[in-house]
């Protein structure tokens, strides 16, 4: 069985916010937008071959106040580019803020750096992955 990659599915306060972000900040395209999906509205944006799903909260949910710092059931999602500390100026130029400036992982050799978006959700964007 071979899987692909689809997307990333993010519940937000603000989505509007949310989706702006993701244009604004990492140039993201919007793909798809409905204002009314299942009692939310609920987009799609394109980051390069990612989309990133972004959902409001239904009228019957609540935030978790369980993790109100994390999303509860997600620490992260990550994104590869040619040169991150190339792509960590760029970011920082259009508003990013880093929770961990870019940095050498011991023994993989892959350069990593988290950027923390709105509702706090972190991003990691990371080298590619050294041939084997």
């Amino acid at each position: 069985m071979d899987y692909d990659f689809d997307h990333v599915h993010l519940v937000s306060g603000d989505v509007e916010a949310m989706i702006d972000y993701f244009v604004n900040v990492f140039g993201a395209s919007r793909l798809s937008y409905n204002p009314d999906f299942r009692g939310s509205v609920f987009a799609f944006v394109g980051l390069g071959s990612v989309r990133v799903g972004i959902r409001g909260i239904r009228p019957d949910e609540t935030m978790d106040a369980v993790a109100p710092v994390r999303v509860q059931g997600l620490d992260h999602f990550g994104i590869v580019v040619g040169d991150v500390e190339e792509a960590a100026v760029w970011l920082k130029g259009r508003g990013a803020e880093f929770s961990v400036e870019p940095m050498k992982i011991e023994g993989s050799g892959r350069i990593v750096a988290f950027v923390r978006g709105p509702e706090n959700i972190e991003i990691e964007i990371l080298s590619p992955a050294p041939a084997s």
